[in-house]
């Protein structure tokens, strides 16, 4: 199907997975959920062309990321750290290596990064804005992210809450949206790095 066909049927897909009551995996920090079906709708209609061009960025991330964890050695189920740890680094090293010129903007363009802001500026300046952003410990972050990055250990893997996760475009189980002061950052679930961010999303 080509690429202006999929971004037809995202928007007939979203819908009714809403109806069945799914739910995103998200390994840390909680569930992100789907959507509410009107915001879904707007999702997809919001800016079809941006839409299918951060789709189809995302898709490309995504199956490189596959191809090269399916390469390296499973790792067998356990609670010890270290042994996630390390199946994380050997996975990212062999990301950073593929991608070894990525930098900001690569999936976040201007053009996607301004889609979000605008996806997002109802819930924060709307009449629950105040409450919402209470639930973002969005104080100025003291690093600096920097894509291909480990996801920085000393911050908390912070989610968005759910009204705003709601006006976003959903994401393949992979990667998750993760909040690191203003910034909204793309993390990649399995290798522990920032996969793309959009500096000062979070407006205040």
């Amino acid at each position: 199907m080509g690429q202006l066909g999929r971004i037809s049927c995202l928007a007939a897909w979203l819908v009714p997975l809403v109806a069945c009551g799914g739910t995103h995996h998200d390994t840390a920090g909680g569930t992100q959920t789907t959507p509410a079906a009107p915001a879904a709708q707007a999702v997809a209609t919001a800016d079809p062309a941006t839409l299918e061009d951060f789709t189809r960025r995302l898709d490309a991330y995504v199956n490189v990321q596959r191809r090269l964890a399916k390469e390296s050695p499973k790792l067998k189920e356990t609670d010890n750290p270290g042994d996630i740890t390390a199946a994380e680094d050997v996975l990212a090293a062999k990301i950073r290596a593929v991608r070894k010129d990525a930098r900001r903007g690569d999936i976040f363009t201007p053009q996607v990064a301004s889609l979000f802001r605008r996806l997002m500026y109802p819930e924060l300046k709307g009449p629950d804005g105040r409450d919402t952003k209470a639930n973002i410990d969005d104080e100025q972050a003291t690093m600096r992210l920097k894509v291909n990055a480990p996801y920085p250990a000393s911050q908390p893997f912070q989610t968005l809450p759910p009204n705003i996760l709601a006006n976003l475009p959903q994401l393949p189980a992979d990667v998750e949206y993760r909040v690191v002061g203003k910034d909204l950052v793309l993390r990649d679930v399995d290798a522990n790095i920032i996969v793309d961010f959009i500096p000062n999303a979070i407006r205040s």
